[in-house]
């Protein structure tokens, strides 16, 4: 009976072998499943995304003019202020000392004044009397004079050493808002400190950075939508200013824009979601990016026509986006697979295909 349960085994795992194979063979033939779109013309626009960062419209560094230390900082960040508040006091010992001796020297010249007045006086009446020769006279004449003329070189003198000291008590350059305040109180500040950024108020700006490449596709006044980072609720605006100049370290051009409207979101320091609309279309074919694939110069896109793959060399808009404008390659109605990679593949395996799901 065991010399009859051998064969048996081996046929029956020849069996299953068979039917393995038979499994997988038709596995391997069977349709590729694949995502598709139908393409028809529709309206579709151009639109730039970037991120850019609210600000006051004007915003001013508050320095010094003479290096000094900091001996009160009476604002702090968000206090408003108004054109000439006293914001800072700075001390510089050099220039309270250039003030002392200007002021001594300022006694000193009236002093002299007073004797060079007194003594004209003396020998002016000597000399009506007859009692001095004229040349004492001329000569009390002239040290009057001079002493004049030192007085008031010596007040001008006095004058500067008393606006370089009130140069130390800075006031606000405008009317608005304390930005920031980099420095404490008791810090020795130089030229190159910025004690406040004051930006104004009333309107607000957005700026943005935007490539070189696509910042010479914009124009003044285009218009955006807008919204702070994190919300879903839009705001329009416009562009406004686009710098000539190109930022050397990241290839960018400075692009400003304002709202159109106001918007209590819309704080300085927060990042805005910008869309800026570059140009419309009517009635032209788009399609995913993720259905298009280079090969080396030319791009394709796959179609399905019944259950085969085609492939399809188009030309496109090539802008920064999810999607993309066709110019050539396609006709209205075609069935694009939405995977280029997949349909690649499947093309160069000969293997037919299956429309998943279909979007119109």
């Amino acid at each position: 009976m065991g010399q009859y349960r051998k064969p048996f085994l081996i046929v029956s795992c020849l069996l299953v072998i068979v039917f393995i194979a038979g499994y997988l063979y038709k596995q391997s033939r069977a349709p590729l499943e694949i995502d598709v779109l139908r393409v028809s013309p529709g309206d579709a626009q151009l639109v730039l995304a970037v991120v850019g960062r609210v600000r006051n419209k004007d915003v001013v560094d508050v320095r010094v003019e003479f290096a000094g230390k900091v001996t009160a900082l009476l604002v702090d960040e968000g206090d408003k202020v108004n054109r000439g508040d006293t914001i800072a006091e700075v001390r510089s010992a050099a220039q309270q000392a250039a003030l002392g001796e200007a002021d001594a020297d300022l006694r000193a010249v009236k002093a002299q004044l007073d004797f060079a007045a007194q003594d004209y006086k003396r020998i002016a009446a000597l000399s009506k009397k007859g009692l001095v020769a004229n040349s004492l006279l001329d000569q009390a004449r002239t040290n009057l004079e001079s002493a004049q003329a030192k007085l008031g070189s010596s007040q001008e003198a006095r004058n500067q050493a008393r606006i370089r000291v009130d140069d130390y008590i800075i006031q606000s350059p405008l009317d608005g808002v304390v930005l920031s305040r980099p420095i404490d109180q008791g810090q020795v500040v130089g030229l190159s400190d910025t004690l406040y950024q004051i930006g104004s108020v009333g309107p607000i700006e957005i700026e943005a950075e935007v490539d070189e490449i696509y910042a010479s596709e914009l124009v003044l006044g285009m218009q955006a939508l807008l919204a702070p980072t994190g919300k879903q609720q839009v705001t329009k605006g416009r562009i406004t200013e686009i710098s000539p100049r190109v930022n050397p370290l990241n290839g960018s051009r400075l692009t400003r824009l304002m709202l159109n409207e106001f918007n209590a979101d819309f704080v300085p320091g927060r990042s805005i979601d910008v869309n800026i609309y570059v140009q419309s279309f009517d009635e032209v074919l788009s399609v995913p990016r993720s259905a298009l694939r280079k090969e080396g110069d030319s791009w394709f896109v796959y179609t399905i026509v019944d259950t085969t793959i085609k492939s399809n060399i188009v030309t496109f808009i090539d802008w920064p986006g999810s999607s993309v404008v066709l110019e050539t390659g396609l006709h209205s109605g075609a069935l694009v697979a939405l995977d280029a990679t997949i349909a690649a593949v499947a093309l160069a395996k000969n293997q037919s295909v299956s429309t998943k799901k279909m979007e119109d």
